[in-house]
């Protein structure tokens, strides 16, 4: 019997001596994943934000320049200078030279109607005067939009300046491609 009493309490003192050691090995084990998990997490984020600011600039860069080179055309041309087909294929030329991401380039009158295009589509004639980004740009003085769709069924963005000469005022509208 006593031996019988003395193989509970080894019992015993061996189940104590594995489960008091493991309990501090468990806590290390579960404060260890913890901080690697929330460290991994916190690392992931970091570089996810910090590659997306890096986007957020060259895209911004991107579109400074874009909206630089109509500046320029903006601020070099007269209307009845772009209002001549050669004119306006010469500079859409020039302007794909800088960059081949120009896909058309369009001379819009104030009442909104497309009076000189050069790209892939037929759209001298057509009337903008009613297009959100037509009326805002002839109030704001300029136009970036979002990527859409629209009548090419291509995702691409317009960039739209206007310019006020002799009373009158006139836009001068670029789409750019998305997928350079």
């Amino acid at each position: 019997m006593k031996e019988h009493r003395y193989a509970k309490l080894k019992r015993l003192i061996l189940a104590i001596m594995i489960l008091v050691p493991s309990i501090p090995f468990i806590l290390v084990l579960a404060i260890g994943y913890h901080s690697f998990t929330v460290s991994l997490e916190n690392s992931t984020i970091a570089s996810m934000k910090r590659i997306v600011g890096d986007h957020r600039q060259m895209i911004d860069s991107f579109l400074r320049e874009r909206k630089a080179d109509l500046e320029f055309v903006v601020s070099s041309f007269r209307f009845e200078d772009l209002a001549d087909p050669q004119k306006l294929y010469s500079l859409f030329t020039h302007l794909q030279e800088k960059s081949v991401a120009f896909v058309d380039l369009g001379l819009f009158n104030e009442e909104g109607i497309h009076v000189v295009y050069h790209g892939p589509y037929r759209l001298v004639g057509k009337d903008y005067s009613q297009e959100a980004w037509f009326r805002q740009v002839l109030r704001q003085g300029t136009y970036v939009s979002d990527i859409f769709l629209g009548y090419r069924k291509v995702p691409h963005f317009i960039i739209a300046l206007s310019k006020e000469e002799e009373g009158k005022k006139w836009v001068i509208r670029a789409t750019i491609d998305t997928y350079l």
